[in-house]
This record gives C-alpha cells, structure tokens and sequence, in this order.
C-alpha cells in the first residue's frame, strides 16, 4: 500500500516539475521577445530621431545661408549707397529672412533672422565709416621742416592753442608765433643699404596655417636708433590691425622678444601696393652690421588678410624671409624670396629756432626763441632759457606764469602722416568707378566738363585726365571724389566757389591731383554746410621740394602754392612743399615740408580731430564686424 502511495507521489511530483519546466520555458521565450521588440522599437526611435535631427539640421543650413544672403544684400545697399530701410523681410518658399538696421552718424548695426519653419539662425554685422583721418595739429610737417615768416602765425580758431608737430626743424623771422604746443623730432634719412624694394612676387599673410606672421632680417648700415620702417603691402577684406615688431636674431631667426613695435593700422592699407610707413614711438638703437628682424605679428583669417609684395630673385644680400604660425613661440621656414621694405634711421639734430610758443617747447636744440611754458631739450641759448624761467615777452598769454625747464630730455620720435599711400591709391580707385573725362575742365574743357562765367557744375566722383582751370565766377560742386592727373589751377578777381555737396552733411570731401594746384584771388571754399564738414586739395607729387624751380612744380618749387584766404579747405602735400603767401589764412596744412610768408596764417579748428572723408555722399563703410549671434 506504502509502495504505491510512493509510487502516485512520485509521478505527481514528475509531472509538476515537467509543468514547472514549460512555464520557465514559456517565460524564456516570452523575454526575448519582450527584449527584441524593445530593441527593434528603439533602433526605430533612433532612427526616426536621426532622421528628424538631419531634417532640423538642413533647415538650420538653409536658414543660414538665407540669412547671409540677406545679410550680404544690405552690405551691398548701403555700401552702394542704395535705400536700405530700417527693416525689409524677404520670402521664398518656406524660408523667411528679416533683416533690421540700426543706424547711428557713423555706423550701421545689421541683423538678420533666418527662418526655415522651426529651424532659426541669427546672423550680424556692424558698419563703420569707410576712413577717419585725423589732423591733430594746425600744422603737421614731415621732414623738410618749417619756415615762418615775419608775423606769421599757426593758431586755434577763437583763440584756441594752435599746435604743430614737425620730423624736421622750426625756424622763424620775427615775431614768428605758434600759439599752442610745438614739437621737433629727431631727424631720419633712409637707409640705403638696408632695403629692398623690388617688387615681383605676392606674399600672401595671414590666411592659412602656418603661413600667419613673417618676417624679414636686414643689416643696418649705421649705428642709430631706428626710427621708422616702410613696408610695400596691400590688403584682402579688412584684416585685424597687425604688430610691427623688431626683434635682434637667434640662431638665424627673430628672438622671442622684441625691442621696438607699432601697430600696422588696416585703415592705412588699400586694396593696391603702397609703402606703408611703420613709426616707432620708442624706436630701439640698431647697430651698424648686427642682424634684425622686421616682424609682422598678424592674425589668420581666410577672407581678410595682408599680401606683402617680394622679390622670388633674393636680390637683398643682408637678409631672408621667413614666416611661422605664432612669432614667439613656434619654429620659422624660410620662403623663397626677400620681402619689401625700408629702413630709417635717426639721425641729426632737431631743432627750434627764433620763433614765439605760447605752450611747451620740445626739441634736441632750441635757440633764439621764446617759450611761455615748458621746455624739453638738450641743448638751449640762455635767451631761450630766460624766457622760460621768467617769461616777459609782450606776446606771452597773460599772467606771465614761469614755465618749467627740463634738460636732459630724449629727442621726440617723428610722427606717421595722417593719409597714406593706400588711402590715396583707394581714393583714386572710387574716383574713377564714377568714369573717366579725357580733357580739361572749367574754361576749356569737354562740354561735361565746361563751366561756364557766373556757372555751377555739379561733378564726381571722376577722374579727369586733364586740369582743372578756374578763373571766372565760377562754382563747383564736389558730389564725390575727384581726381585730375593734371593740375589745377584757381585765379579770379569775381570770386571761385568749390564746396562739398550738401548731401555730404557732417563729412568731408576731396580733390586729388597728381600735379600741382595754385590758389589766388578770392577762391573760397566750404564744406557741405554743416558743422565738421571741410574740404580737402591734396597733391601727390613727391619732387617738389623748395629750392631750384622745377618745370613739374609750381611757384617757389612747390606742390602746392597759396595766395589767397582759403578758411573751410585742408591742404595736404605729404611728400612736397606747401607755401603759404602773406595775408593767407588756411584752416589746416600738413606737408612734407612748409612755408609760411611774412603774416601768413595756420588757423586750426577742434572738429578736425573728427574729420571724416567719405568717396561721395552715400559714404563709405567697412566691415568692423561680422558674427553669428544666439
């Protein structure tokens, strides 16, 4: 009975454990199934969120190419002079742009959204002014120096200090008087055999790695300080500002410190080849035979960038080029080539001479002068001296406060010109986007160009290959930047006219020649009408520099002759003599050398400091920056 009683537990027990082992089984089976499906399920979500990211993604491009499509339009306007409104939506299909400008003097901010159903990029740029030149003197010279007359004066307007800076000596007849601050800088002269000037070959800087900064070596031919470089250098777009450094050598390549930098400023490089002068306010004593290095320290960028023109010959024998990514920090490679560039050296002694400052006095050697303030010197006369100590000249601003005398002090270092060669050469490319006249205008010219007695013309942006003659009560009508490869030539008992149109407003207009321009009789001048506006005659001869008369020059072998009161224009010879006749007032003048006839007048006005040119009334601008924005 016990056995199957066993025997019936023993099979129950059998099937119960065969019955356990299906549904374990079952649950297996069921799991992976579970699992499976699971898995499948989340491939597809994967997938399907891919797909969907992807989709988001191409709208995302298509809304930022929209936008900088938009973008690029409104730089166009505006650039163009064309209207831009303050806010215009363009629209194709599903992609929607809207652009908003805000605008100051200035500047013009841009932004533009880009829509592409949910997918949004935003994109900006801001505007400046094309060019701001800044005349910070009633009087800036270069080299050549300063002569005044009996009684001539350089002054503020109403009163005001009117100051002059000159890289070569002041001298004076009596009673010859600047009413401001007056600086002579130590004397340069180029360095004939530290140079390389053929130019046959692009160096491009700056747009890929590791081609970023270079740098040439060179061997002084004197022992100076060196006091400014000149490089033979373009631009693409509108690079960052770059580093001029000087560095000794290392091993055959720059040292990792340098002994003297300036700033190689964008605004002062155009779009063609010019020499770009480099000065150094704290210039480094090279010595005669010694290897330097003339480093650009610059930045990349593949669209905005420097192009330094070399000669593939090496023709230079003291020195090579080389480049690296970082200046300072990584390993040169030498190029096959030496880069252009100059070199000056101070030399001489800067000198003040018989001449009335009502402010401070700065120069290596002053003599026969009186100083109403400060002085800074080497080297001074005991008459000078006095006047400084205890001034008592009549001409003195009252009260007569004792200035201070301060010897020993290091000579001034010579100051950039204002424009440069690539400002100029940019001028004359917008000059002639506006066409070319092939013949004289004012009397004789081609009938576009004729204007007739008591007439007015309207004219530029041009270039004419010809002359400007005026001699009749004429008025002419700056509209944009005009260049005359001839000269010109203004002389009226009824009065000239030639003012910047009024849709100037707050800016400045120009008159280039490459010739000379000589000014009598009663030719008046006048900005646009408003406040800060000015206009400017600028001559770019470079031979023109006083002494025995030359058939390329005009009177007392200058570039640019004045006879006549000329309140309201600039004058500008950078690299020639401007001479200034007796009973002339002019509102600002910068040359490479000057001269002022007995009680000739330098009347410097405060807004110059501002004063803008633009290549015609729209404006100019220039990309100052360009981003993507949240």
């Amino acid at each position: 009975m016990n056995i199957f009683k066993n025997k019936k537990l023993l099979q129950a027990t059998s099937y119960k454990l065969q019955a356990q082992k299906g549904q374990a089984a079952l649950i297996t089976v069921l799991f992976f199934l579970f699992i499976s499906l699971a898995l499948v399920g989340g491939f597809s979500g994967f997938a399907a969120i891919e797909l969907r990211s992807a989709k988001i993604l191409e709208k995302s491009k298509q809304s930022y190419i929209f936008a900088e499509g938009a973008l690029e339009d409104a730089i166009y306007r505006i650039k163009s002079g064309k209207n831009m409104p303050s806010e215009v939506v363009y629209q194709e299909g599903t992609l929607v742009a809207t652009t908003t400008v805000s605008e100051t003097t200035d500047t013009r901010d841009i932004e533009v959204e880009g829509l592409q159903v949910d997918a949004r990029r935003n994109v900006r740029t801001l505007l400046v002014e094309w060019t701001g030149i800044s005349f910070f003197y009633g009087a800036q010279v270069g080299e050549g120096g300063v002569a005044m007359g009996n009684n001539s004066r350089i002054e503020g307007a109403g009163g005001t200090a009117g100051n002059i800076y000159s890289n070569g000596p002041i001298t004076g007849g009596s009673g010859a008087t600047i009413t401001g601050d007056a600086t002579v800088a130590t004397g340069i002269a180029e360095d004939n055999q530290a140079r390389s000037t053929v130019c046959n070959q692009a160096q491009i800087v700056g747009q890929v790695n590791p081609e970023i900064d270079f740098a040439q070596s060179f061997q002084p031919s004197d022992t100076q300080p060196l006091a400014k470089v000149s490089l033979y250098i373009k631009k693409v777009g509108n690079p960052s500002n770059a580093r001029v450094r000087i560095t000794a050598d290392s091993g055959g390549s720059p040292a990792g410190s340098d002994l003297a930098n300036a700033i190689l400023a964008e605004s002062s490089v155009g779009s063609d080849y010019a020499w770009i002068d480099v000065v150094f306010s704290d210039p480094t004593t090279v010595t005669s035979g010694v290897t330097y290095w003339i480093v650009v320290d610059g930045k990349q960028n593949a669209n905005k960038y420097w192009i330094w023109c070399k000669d593939s010959n090496q023709g230079y024998g003291n020195g090579v080029g080389k480049y690296s990514e970082d200046w300072d920090d990584d390993p040169w490679t030498q190029i096959v080539g030496d880069l252009t560039f100059k070199t000056f050296l101070g030399t001489g002694v800067s000198l003040m001479d018989g001449v009335v400052i009502h402010g401070d006095a700065r120069a290596n050697t002053i003599t026969n002068s009186e100083i109403c303030g400060d002085a800074y010197y080497q080297t001074i006369d005991a008459s000078s001296l006095s006047f400084v100590n205890s001034p008592s000249s009549p001409t003195c601003s009252s009260p007569l406060t004792p200035g201070t005398a301060f010897p020993d002090q290091s000579d001034s270092s010579i100051q950039n010109m204002p424009i440069s060669e690539g400002n100029i050469q940019d001028w004359k490319n917008d000059a002639e986007l506006g066409g070319i006249i092939n013949g004289n205008c004012g009397d004789d010219g081609v009938p576009e160009c004729v204007i007739d007695d008591d007439g007015t013309l309207s004219l530029g942006p041009k270039r004419i290959n010809g002359n400007l003659v005026l001699t009749k009560k004429q008025t002419l009508i700056v509209t944009g930047v005009l260049y005359f490869t001839g000269y010109i030539d203004m002389d009226s008992a009824g009065g000239v006219t030639v003012k910047c149109d009024a849709s100037f407003e707050d800016k400045s207009c120009i008159i280039l020649t490459d010739s000379w321009v000589h000014l009598q009789n009663n030719t008046m001048f006048h900005g646009s009408g408003e406040e800060g506006s000015y206009l400017m005659m600028l001559s770019t001869l470079d031979t023109c520099l006083g002494g025995t008369q030359r058939s390329e020059c005009t009177h007392h072998n200058s570039a640019i002759d004045l006879h006549n009161n000329a309140t309201g224009a600039i004058f500008y010879a950078g690299d020639s003599l401007i001479y200034i006749h007796n009973g002339v007032n002019v509102t600002e003048v910068t040359a490479y050398a000057l001269r002022l006839d007995n009680t000739a007048t330098v009347t410097y006005e405060e807004g110059l400091i501002n004063s803008r040119f633009s290549s015609g009334p729209s404006g100019g601008w220039k990309i100052q920056e360009w981003q993507e924005i949240p």
